[in-house]
């Protein structure tokens, strides 16, 4: 067992990118096997797997992960990466304390927040966009995008308190993620007034129907495009869209990037 410093991780770090303010950028790869015992890392990091898996384990729990998997690991926690798939990809994002401090986020309630998985890869995505073409505004841009995760930890707190037709709400989203459906048949399957989702959807799921569904329809395009044979047409349709064009404006939009530029990451 040893401790990792701050945005050092087993594997090769194939960019690195640390602001001023207190947060590190670390695009990782895993081309070999590598140390697979206890470790943990000096400050808390999210890591969003670009391709590749792992079997993580954990005091508590153990679980597979591939393409598009989330973790959150507090400072000094331990952990252990076993029957890694090569080659394997990660985008780490190292919080320090201090920065925290400043936000007034605590690790628990940053753990909280990437709940909202969709949001936080995007987020991860668009933080990482920004190293890549660095400039004097990175740093603070960086830290602007971090720090809305408070903000989507704030909407986590009201889904909780929500009425009972909020967690079928998305339950009934995320079921028909591929489709597009409207306020007259949500309501309808809900058996609440059309006005009533209108009026308090923002307020549960801190965005309008239409940006929540076209989240949910990107975060299922990232697998789908990582696929060697993947096609955008026919990813565009099976995510609900009405053409190529609008699928590849909305990933942009949301992600920073555009598909065919992601599949080169």
């Amino acid at each position: 067992m040893y401790e990792l410093e701050k945005e050092k991780y087993l594997g090769n770090t194939k960019n690195s990118f640390a602001t001023a303010q207190g947060i590190a950028v670390v695009e990782t790869e895993y081309n070999q096997k590598v140390y697979e015992g206890w470790h943990s890392h000096n400050n808390a990091h999210i890591t969003l797997f670009l391709n590749g898996g792992t079997t993580e384990k954990r005091k508590n729990f153990s679980e597979t992960l591939g393409p598009g998997s989330l973790l959150f690991y507090h400072s000094d926690e331990l952990h252990l990466n076993q029957d890694t798939l090569f080659p394997s990809r990660n985008i780490n994002i190292e919080i320090e304390e201090n920065l925290l401090r400043e936000l007034q986020m605590s690790e628990s309630v940053l753990e909280k927040s990437i709940q909202n998985e969709a949001f936080t890869k995007f987020l991860i995505l668009k933080i990482f966009k920004e190293t890549l073409s660095a400039d004097s505004f990175s740093g603070d841009n960086i830290t602007m995008l971090f720090s809305q995760l408070s903000g989507a930890q704030n909407h986590l707190d009201r889904f909780e308190k929500s009425p009972f037709w909020v967690k079928s709400l998305t339950e009934l989203l995320n079921d028909s993620w591929n489709e597009n459906p409207n306020l007259q048949d949500l309501a309808q399957v809900l058996q609440v007034h059309p006005i009533t989702i209108s009026k308090h959807f923002p307020k549960y799921f801190g965005c309008t129907l239409g940006e929540y569904m076209r989240r949910i329809k990107i975060n299922r395009s990232l697998s789908l495009i990582q696929s060697p044979d993947s096609n955008l047409t026919e990813i565009a349709f099976q995510c609900g869209f009405s053409d190529q064009s609008h699928f590849i404006r909305t990933f942009k939009n949301q992600t920073g990037f555009l598909p065919k530029q992601f599949q080169k990451l």
